[in-house]
């Protein structure tokens, strides 16, 4: 009696959990019987892909036929995309079988005839691995269509996670208790004021490790830090190469994710960052010499008693120095002197949410009428392959034609992006500064090196001039916020206007 091995496989779970291995399984021994061929063994791939023979059953039978050449001498399946969707690695396959001695057979060609049933076989291979073709295009042109719309098409990054929305449509969701992680990492390194050794000190520090967890590297660091999915932006070969809104709103602003950016481009995060940002002396170049406005620097020289002195000077005035605890001192009498009353941080939060509402909804006007150029450009760029299929225009004028829209679409897309920014309503930011308005000097004081110096850029947007003669504070222009509080006897004075044009304090908010 003449012996065989059976080959069956599916190409999802789907078919995997239900019948299709079953019946293959079946119809193979079934056939196997009525020609007296006796099954010695049966191997099956379940829910793996035919494009290739690389795949764990496939290789342990032409394994098991090597071992046993001249032994068995029938390979059976159901049909022949089942053994292969590419012609050439079938017709490889097959040559291989030959020199085994091993005949293959497809019981669902119906033909008997040798001749006439490899013909069939090879007809049928073509057609499987045009058939694979036609669905991998068609899957492909999906999947540019869904990735416009702003879904998810690829492997979620660190701290997200793939979901499907209420359309069964490929989204993304915050991973609980990584997600969080991974935003203070890339908000802090949006300060410019970690160095990228130091964010990896950070990753320790707060528990962040990669998927497989291990350690944060340098690398995987870096690949977070470009990544726009954070900020609810996605760019891929499926958006042609557009950064484009996602459906996923983010874990970061926009606003933050092009700082860091420019920050990586500029190569401002080296290591010598952190030495400018002494801790010893966190008014350091942001004081400025009122004689000769030049910032302010530090150093500690050490005194006849061998005890190190840290003191603010003016290096070009050489007027007399001021020790740094004495200079501390009164610039925590100066934040406490702009403290509100209580009275008006109600009155404050609702003047800004009142401005921030206006703004949103001029926002939301310029963003649709930004998408509606996005929609024109759109048709003007169908309408230029039009004319090219209709013979209209030559190739290298729809090239000309495509390139200079795919640069106004850009443009309109960065425009849209940096409106997306400022166009949500946080109120958790603005309680956040009523929050620090009405403890700033115990902020200041216990922050690190880094929120300190972005603490006082938040008050005093401009510095403050220091008089080294006098030992005093010139009076300094204050934030916003601060502007509006210093109102206080007499609230009904407040401008508003005095909200509506200072972007500079909104991306320190945290949140």
């Amino acid at each position: 009696m003449k012996k065989a091995v059976i080959y069956i496989r599916v190409s999802t779970t789907k078919q995997v959990e239900g019948a299709s291995l079953d019946t293959q399984q079946k119809l193979c021994q079934d056939w196997a019987s009525r020609n007296d061929v006796l099954v010695k063994k049966i191997y099956h791939d379940d829910g793996v892909s035919a494009k290739t023979l690389d795949r764990p059953a496939m290789k342990e039978m032409l394994a098991y036929l090597e071992e046993n050449k001249g032994h068995i001498q029938y390979l059976i399946t159901y049909q022949t995309d089942r053994l292969s969707r590419n012609a050439t690695d079938f017709f490889a396959l097959r040559t291989l079988l030959l020199k085994l001695g091993v005949q293959y057979k497809n019981i669902n060609s119906g033909i008997e005839d040798s001749d006439n049933e490899e013909l069939i076989q090879n007809l049928e291979a073509v057609l499987a691995q045009h058939d694979n073709r036609t669905k991998s295009t068609r899957v492909k042109h999906n999947m540019k269509i869904h990735a416009k719309e702003g879904y998810r098409m690829s492997k979620a990054p660190l701290g997200l996670k793939n979901v499907r929305d209420v359309l069964d449509k490929s989204t993304l969701a915050p991973v609980v208790g990584i997600a969080d992680k991974v935003a203070s990492v890339l908000e802090a390194y949006s300060t410019g004021t970690y160095t990228i050794a130091s964010l990896i000190k950070m990753c320790e520090s707060i528990g962040l490790k990669s998927a497989t967890g291990k350690p944060i590297q340098i690398q995987a660091l870096s690949k977070m830090l470009r990544n726009p999915i954070y900020a609810g932006l996605e760019i891929s070969i499926h958006t042609e190469g557009q950064l484009i809104p996602s459906k996923f709103k983010g874990i970061i602003t926009p606003a933050t994710f092009h700082r860091n950016q420019e920050l990586l481009r500029s190569n401002k995060n080296t290591a010598a960052t952190y030495k400018k940002n002494n801790p010893e002396f966190p008014l350091r170049r942001f004081l400025v010499c009122s004689k000769c406005n030049k910032p302010l620097t530090g150093s500690a020289p050490v005194g006849g008693s061998g005890k190190r002195s840290p003191r603010y000077h003016c290096s070009r005035c050489h007027l007399p120095s001021v020790q740094s605890g004495e200079l501390h001192e009164q610039f925590l009498h100066l934040l406490a002197s702009l403290m509100p009353d209580p009275d008006m941080e109600k009155f404050l939060k609702e003047i800004i949410v009142r401005v921030w509402r206006d703004e949103t909804q001029t926002l939301g006007k310029k963003q649709k009428k930004l998408h509606k150029t996005l929609e024109q450009l759109t048709e003007r760029r169908s309408k230029v392959v039009e004319m090219l299929v209709a013979g209209l225009i030559t190739v290298e004028e729809k090239i000309e034609q495509v390139a200079r829209i795919k640069e106004e679409s850009d443009n309109v897309q960065n425009d849209l992006t940096s409106v997306g920014s400022l166009s949500e309503l946080k109120t958790d930011a603005i309680d956040y500064a009523m929050r620090f308005m009405s403890n700033a000097p115990r902020i200041w004081s216990n922050a690190s090196i880094e929120h300190q110096i972005i603490y006082q850029r938040l008050v005093f947007p401009e510095g403050i001039e220091y008089e080294l003669a006098t030992n005093k504070f010139r009076t300094p222009k204050l934030s916003a916020l601060y502007t509006l509080a210093s109102m206080k006897k007499d609230p009904s004075l407040t401008n508003e206007s005095l909200l509506v044009i200072s972007r500079g304090i909104e991306p320190l908010l945290p949140g």
